[in-house]
């Protein structure tokens, strides 16, 4: 699990033998790949209890959600983030970590 708030999205890298896909859920083919020596992630690692409510704050943010997934979205989907934020948060330490190992 993963806090994806937006709808945009790389794709269409299987022809370039330069990316490495590295994780992906049912939603977005590629949620963390590695382009030569730079990384991209599609997800928000930087979660925490209060990040849906600050972000829906921001009017074109919550518009931005309900588009996407309907009125009253902003609720639910705070509810879901707080409701997987323990095991997001584990994962987000150890892909940081991983990560770690690799730049020092």
């Amino acid at each position: 699990k993963a806090l994806q708030w937006h709808s945009y999205e790389v794709q269409n890298l299987e022809k370039n033998s330069d990316v490495t896909l590295l994780a992906s859920s049912p939603t977005t083919k590629y949620q963390i790949f590695k382009y030569n020596n730079a990384y991209g992630i599609q997800f928000h690692i930087e979660i925490k209890n209060t990040t849906v409510e600050e972000w829906g704050c921001v009017p074109e943010y919550k518009s931005a959600l309900e588009n996407q997934l309907g009125p009253g979205a902003l609720e639910k989907f705070d509810q879901e983030a707080k409701k997987n934020m323990a095991s997001m948060n584990k994962y987000s330490q150890i892909l940081y970590n991983n990560f770690k190992k690799l730049v020092i």
